[in-house]
């Protein structure tokens, strides 16, 4: 019976463990670092909600660029 309990805990950690590992890996993915573009905005894959999104020139791909609302 103790030997069940201990193999599902550890499957259990290796579960949360990994769960860990895929949103740490996810957490960079709004900000692209030393991309800009146009009206000094920034290459990002969303935009944050005081931001607007200006179009997608001069960003790599699958990201857009957003500038910050006056």
């Amino acid at each position: 019976m103790s030997y069940n309990t201990g193999t599902n805990m550890r499957t259990l950690g290796l579960i949360i463990f990994a769960l860990l590992l895929l949103t740490a890996s996810q957490a960079n993915d709004t900000d692209v670092q030393r991309w800009t573009c146009g009206y000094r905005g920034l290459c990002r894959k969303h935009c944050y909600a005081r931001e607007y999104m200006i179009g997608y020139r001069g960003c790599p791909r699958r990201y857009r660029c957003c500038a910050l609302r006056f």
